[in-house]
């Protein structure tokens, strides 16, 4: 006993002396002869034969060399096979050694019948156990598998020292699903249970280009072209879905998604290629898409391509070793040689023919009898050794015909870290009996005196209303609500569905009839059992849409709707200047704060203004009424500023708020100071939705200050209005002016020119970032020139003097800067500042409304010739110039109804846009002097309106009076924007009411083949026709007949030979019936 346990150590001794031979970082690769297709890595084994003593089975490694250690291994098999068969190996697997890992165990495994009866020469560890290979991985190391030792099992099948490994496995995976109807919860329930993050998902047979959150946090990105054939999209869980940077919709058979990862990005292709009985130009199509795709992916990007590629691979790898590991199924056909042309072309592994796996972990489509692998995941070849395995999962029951296949793979994936919000006073409840319990209790803790230090009185009252407001009303816990869209996913629900899986199961392993048939009934009893809990949930959601006080919950599901449909709805990383993407938190914020401030606070040159005299005198106190007029200008539901409270605080305390608020603006007009907690802002960004997400210039900042304050500028506002007259040539933010006026008066002068048979030329000028880039120093001269009294121009000054802002981003608000350039975003006296500057600035370049147009910072100019136009525009920019402001270049656009070639330059030789078409102020202008294209613009509108509003006007559920409003309050008002001043046709009559009929028809459910004529459909939906001859009436009605001759000064022209008669149909023939015609002067 003790002679056979020293001679095992010595055995180990001798076994490791020959391991230590061996370089483990030079691992040498050997190729047997009998399978060329199959490459090994070798390296040293932990588990070694200790069993067999006998002298004739001992090993005697001295004076024996191992080919293994020869430099010209590959060149010598037979000292392979000698050396193998020293160590007792069967013939039958003696083209390997002893420790090549899973590869060898699984040539035992299938050899097994050969070995011997007494278990003689048998492999064991040094417990004695036998090697277990039924978890066992491989993973490709290069083109070849790199053999394992044998692993302790746990978890995942990983080995033990390879556990840490699954932090950084990411599972990605991909099933054709038939269809996605009725399956969205499953397929949710799937990728939770099979711990999943991506999922590429093909014939989903969906319509329409969104995304949809389906349960447990999952997004599912979709497109499709028809609801019966084809379509693709692709499932994100929870972790990687905020990570979203941008999503390609290529055609109803591709897809792609680009998401952000610790390192890098990683893009996921979800492809459908055509099937059996295509034609080849369909093939042909799919292939050059999916090429442009693949191509237009970064370099350093992850590339994965998964899908249903319809074709076989095969086993043969010889002439594409690169991209095919010789493991595959089946033989490879025509479509498997168009895989194989695209992984070559780019470079891209087939990575499911690298990994050695049973034939039920291979076969990805069953029907009929036949087994084929034709489903496949396709990584660049430079990252192959990340992905660590790919196999199909049997068993699963979510499509018919389809198994799905996953692959692990190793990627860095962000931090995961929850988007930093602030918990909020619940300010809506603010109503009935909350009220006036509110009201009670500051009326018992009492505001301050008003009239005492700004800074102290404030921070007293503010912390009284807070206070109080907690404890009646009560805060959020901050951030979203979470999912709401599985109310119906309860037990018994869930219970039901797995009752279906387990049936499928058993039918699978059985495949006989009696299990088939009850597959089928657990089936239909889980599809009736979720129908019956869905309808349950909605039923009480719609009972509460139906109530009379519904208004508020209706358009805040339509907005939730919406944004769960949007592709990007927040993104936590960002670009530098240089395009490095930024990822750290404190970057990310920095990033931000940079970008408003260099924003905010660049100035252009100027010259100097000559100062005017001020104007003494007093502000006179604020009146009580001033104060209440204040407050009911202010809209409720708005977005508080940093301080956290709204002007719906205010008005619940009725005359107490309103006297007390009186005496605190009087005070601190007398001290000419305000409290330092107003001038601190918080800007929010704002996506375009158009470009690239991570870059800040696509972002829109809005600005929040406080409530207040914003009572305050009304004040001001109000008296300023009353001191200043604006020129008549501005219509923006004045009373009884409006953007319909200046259309109008647009499209007049177009058509008087068409009348007269001469040429009209318009430029229309943008200027750039005209609110953020007004200097101060020239707003406050400006006012001096217009007579405001100083102590109200320093009542201003104390407004804008020592303002910061702060960037609220997902991953917290940045610190605070200085803003010392351009008005306050979001304040209500920033307009009329602005439009009195701008007003005073090109005061001697105004020509009366025919001529000069001015909507804030919109201008149009409108002038005989181009060259008269050409000298216009470089007045205006010289004048804008020395008042620090600048003519977009890039936005500024020319349009002439006589064509031509000739450009027209600014005053540095710069040659401006010319064009056909421009949108001014929301119509659509067209040198013809048509409006085809202004009717269309807003049918295309109004589709956008219906596209955003589908969450409740496509819900079956929502009765039809609820989606008849919507409509009338969201979409209609899109559509017939501007129609007021179109000279509308027969023909733009009814495209307009084909498109409003399709919208009416779609909301209720019913098509032409129903039989109901267009007439119910309206008294259904509550939804009158209206025509737009009435709804300018309409606005004539309102407006101020004035008997100016606008369009004076058109010089002298000749009539066309036979204008059109339709004075009837146009705005002036409804607006100037009655009154003297405006034009009849000009002959």
């Amino acid at each position: 006993m003790k002679r056979s346990a020293a001679v095992a150590m010595l055995q180990m001794h001798h076994v490791l002396c020959e391991m230590m031979a061996l370089d483990g970082n030079e691992r040498r690769r050997i190729t047997p002869d009998k399978s060329p297709t199959h490459s090994v890595v070798l390296r040293p084994s932990r588990q070694f034969n200790v069993r067999d003593n006998s002298p004739a089975n001992r090993h005697s490694f001295h004076g024996m060399t191992s080919p293994l250690t020869s430099p010209t291994s590959r060149e010598r098999p037979e000292q392979l096979k000698r050396y193998s068969q020293q160590l007792h190996y069967p013939a039958s697997y003696t083209d390997l050694p002893p420790y090549c890992g899973n590869l060898s165990i699984a040539k035992q495994r299938q050899a097994q019948v050969d070995r011997p009866a007494d278990g003689g020469n048998r492999h064991t560890n040094m417990r004695g156990s036998m090697w277990n290979t039924v978890n066992a991985r491989t993973s490709p190391g290069s083109d070849l598998q790199e053999a394992r030792p044998p692993p302790v099992v746990k978890k995942r099948g990983l080995p033990r020292d390879e556990r840490p490994r699954l932090k950084t496995l990411v599972r990605v995976g991909s099933l054709n699903v038939g269809t996605l109807t009725g399956k969205t919860r499953e397929i949710a329930d799937f990728m939770k249970r099979r711990r999943i993050h991506v999922l590429c998902l093909q014939e989903t047979r969906w319509k329409g280009s969104k995304a949809r959150e389906i349960g447990d946090g999952i997004k599912l990105f979709y497109h499709g072209l028809e609801a019966k054939r084809n379509g693709v999209a692709i499932a994100v869980s929870g972790p990687l879905k905020e990570h979203v940077s941008s999503v390609n919709r290529v055609s109803d058979r591709i897809i792609s998604l680009r998401i952000a990862t610790k390192d890098g990005f990683w893009t996921v292709v979800s492809v459908y290629a055509p099937q059996c009985g295509c034609t080849e130009a369909d093939k042909e199509a799919f292939y050059e898409e999916l090429d442009d795709v693949i191509r237009s992916a970064p370099e350093g990007d992850y590339v994965t391509v998964a899908g249903d590629f319809n074709g076989h691979v095969g086993q043969d790898r010889q002439g594409f070793e690169r991209v095919h590991g010789g493991i595959g199924f089946g033989r490879r056909n025509q479509e498997g040689e168009r895989i194989i042309e695209l992984a070559e072309a780019h470079d891209l592994a087939i990575a499911s023919t690298f990994f050695i796996k049973r034939e039920s972990q291979k076969i990805t489509y069953c029907s009929g009898g036949r087994q084929s692998e034709i489903d496949h995941i396709l990584v660049r070849r430079q990252f192959l050794k990340t992905v660590k395995d790919v196999k199909t999962i049997p068993g699963e029951e979510i499509a018919g015909q389809h198994r799905p296949v996953v692959a692990d793979v190793c990627i860095a994936l962000p931090k995961q870290t929850k988007a930093v919000r602030e918990p909020r006073i619940r300010w809506w409840k603010l109503t009935g009996e909350t009220q006036k319990t509110f009201r009670e209790k500051i009326a018992a803790v009492g505001l301050p005196d008003p009239c005492g230090l700004i800074d102290p009185v404030w921070a007293s009252a503010a912390s009284t209303i807070l206070t109080c407001a907690r404890d009646t009303l009560g805060e959020t816990k901050g951030g979203r609500r979470g999912d709401r869209a599985t109310w119906f996913w309860n037990e018994d629900v869930q219970k039901m569905v797995k009752a279906k899986k387990d049936a499928y199961k058993a039918w699978q392993k059985t495949k006989s009839l009696s299990m088939l048939a009850e597959y089928k009934l657990k089936k239909k009893e889980a599809k009736a059992a979720v129908a019956r809990a869905k309808n349950a949930a909605m039923d009480e959601l719609y009972d509460k849409l139906e109530s009379s006080q519904a208004e508020k919950h209706v358009f805040r599901l339509a907005k939730a709707r919406r944004r769960a449909s949007l592709d990007v709805t927040e993104v936590r990383a960002v670009k530098n200047e240089d395009g490095e993407v930024l990822r750290d938190a404190v970057a990310v914020k920095e990033r931000w704060r940079a970008y408003f401030e260099q924003l905010l606070n660049e100035e252009f040159s100027r010259k100097e203004r000559n100062s005017a005299e001020p104007v003494a005198g007093p502000i006179q106190p604020w009146t009580v009424d001033e104060v209440r007029m204040a407050m009911k200008k202010m809209k409720a539901g708005k977005a508080s500023g940093p301080d956290g409270i709204p002007v719906e605080a205010w008005r619940s305390l009725g005359e107490l708020g309103v006297r007390w608020l009186t005496m605190f603006f009087n005070n601190i007009t007398r001290s000419e100071k305000i409290p330092e907690a107003w001038k601190d802002s918080i800007i929010v960004p704002i996506f375009k939705r158009k470009g690239d997400a991570m870059n800040c210039a696509n972002y829109r900042g809005i600005k929040l200050i406080a409530h207040t304050m914003k009572i305050y500028e009304r004040l001001l506002d109000m008296r300023l209005r009353d001191m200043v007259e604006i020129a008549s040539d501005q219509f923006g933010f004045l009373p009884e002016r409006s953007t319909i006026d200046a259309i109008f008066i647009a499209r007049q002068v177009m058509e008087k020119y068409r009348e007269k048979n001469k040429p009209c030329h318009l430029a229309f000028l943008d200027l750039e970032k005209a609110y953020d880039r007004l200097p101060r120093a020239v707003l406050w001269e400006v006012m001096r020139e217009r007579g405001i009294p100083e102590c109200m121009v320093r009542t201003v000054q104390v407004m804008y003097d020592g303002s910061t802002a702060r960037v609220r981003t997902s991953h917290g608000i940045t610190s605070k800067f200085d803003i010392t350039v351009g008005v306050h975003q979001g304040s209500a006296l920033s307009p009329f500042l602005f439009i009195m500057t701008l007003d005073t600035v090109v005061k001697h370049l105004l020509e009366g409304p025919p001529f000069t147009l001015l909507y804030a910072d919109d201008v149009a100019l409108i002038a005989d010739s181009r060259a008269e136009l050409q000298l216009k525009i470089q007045k205006w920019q010289s004048a804008l110039a020395d008042a620090g402001l600048k003519l977009n270049l890039r936005k500024t656009e020319i349009m002439s109804s006589s064509g031509g070639d000739d450009v027209v330059l600014d005053a540095n030789g710069t040659a401006f846009t010319q064009t056909e078409q421009f949108q001014y102020l929301g119509s659509i202008l067209s040198a013809d002097g048509t409006v085809d294209a202004a009717v269309r613009g807003r049918i295309a509108c109004a589709w956008l309106k219906w596209r955003e509003a589908t969450g409740i006007l496509c819900d079956r559920r929502c009765s039809r009076v609820l989606k008849g409003k919507i409509y009338r309050t969201v979409v209609r008002p899109a559509m017939m924007y501007g129609s007021e001043c179109w000279p509308v046709t027969k023909a733009h009559e009814r495209m307009l009411n084909t498109a409003e009929m399709r919208m009416l028809r779609w909301a209720c459910g019913l098509t032409r083949r129903d039989k109901v004529c267009n007439e119910d459909i309206r008294t259904i939906m509550q939804t009158a026709k209206t025509a737009c001859t009435e709804v300018a009436v309409v606005w004539t009605r309102y407006e101020k007949i004035t008997t100016t001759p606008y369009p004076a000064g058109l010089g002298d022209g000749s009539y066309r030979k036979a204008p059109q008669r339709r004075t009837e149909k146009t705005m002036e023939g409804h607006r100037m019936q009655g009154y003297e015609r405006a034009w009849s002067h000009q002959g």
